[in-house]
């Protein structure tokens, strides 16, 4: 059973002597977006616990030092996480990403301070390369639909799907256990109507094995570990497979 360690987290935990560990790390945009400081601050200020929808809330806006700065950062046997702030960043981004490198591409996230959509039509330049890549990850919406699914998956050729990002509410993102409807729907999706052709890593809410077996259970073939990692002495009992 392999887990993945979600961004930024990826950043900081490495588990370096488990092998069925895989840091995420960034997310990294083309530009600068902000340092360590910055990051730091955007997480004291914004982040906070609701109890209404049990879960966190953060409006980070992706803070970080730029993609160059990320594929020194990210070693080979690791994952990058990357994001678009403008239509042609992801082609940017192709150019500058070492085809072997594995990447996780962030398609969601509601903290971007109202931007247009980004589009997907260049995500192509990503999966053109699968074979040469161990993952090439689309990390999709908690709102993500049929369509969106067939177009990435049918079209673009994804074969790897993380379910999911955080949630948009008014106030920021929302992560946590209000995600767990989402994922299982989203897992259920897939399974229906592409079958065991596409790997799916389900991420949210995961903080017990009866979480990790929900989501196996339901179709998941990994699984991501993101607000857990907020109480890090929790995270080994999920990753010690024999317990699972």
């Amino acid at each position: 059973m392999k887990f993945f360690i979600a961004a930024p987290f990826g950043n900081y935990l490495k588990f370096n002597s488990r092998s069925n560990i895989i840091p995420v790390t960034g997310t990294w945009t083309l530009k600068y977006r902000g340092g360590f400081i910055y990051r730091m601050w955007k997480i004291a200020s914004t982040m906070r616990f609701d109890q209404k929808n049990n879960g966190w809330i953060n409006k980070l806006g992706l803070p970080n030092p730029g993609i160059r700065i990320g594929l020194k950062k990210t070693k080979p046997n690791e994952i990058l996480s990357i994001a678009a702030i403008d239509n042609n960043d992801f082609i940017d981004l192709a150019n500058l990403i070492p085809a072997n490198q594995s990447v996780e591409i962030n398609l969601s996230c509601p903290n971007l301070d109202d931007k247009e959509p980004i589009s997907w039509a260049s995500l192509d330049r990503f999966t053109s390369h699968q074979n040469e890549r161990n993952y090439c990850i689309a990390k999709i919406s908690p709102e993500t639909t049929i369509d969106q699914l067939s177009y990435l998956i049918d079209q673009l050729g994804f074969k790897q799907i993380h379910c999911c990002n955080t949630l948009p509410v008014s106030t920021g993102g929302l992560s946590g256990k209000a995600l767990i409807p989402y994922v299982e729907n989203l897992i259920k999706l897939i399974r229906q109507n592409w079958g065991n052709s596409i790997e799916i890593i389900a991420g949210g809410g995961v903080s017990r094995s009866s979480h990790v077996n929900n989501y196996i259970n339901l179709g998941a073939n990994y699984i991501s570990l993101g607000t857990v990692c907020f109480r890090p002495w929790k995270i080994k009992n999920l990753i010690d497979i024999e317990s699972l």
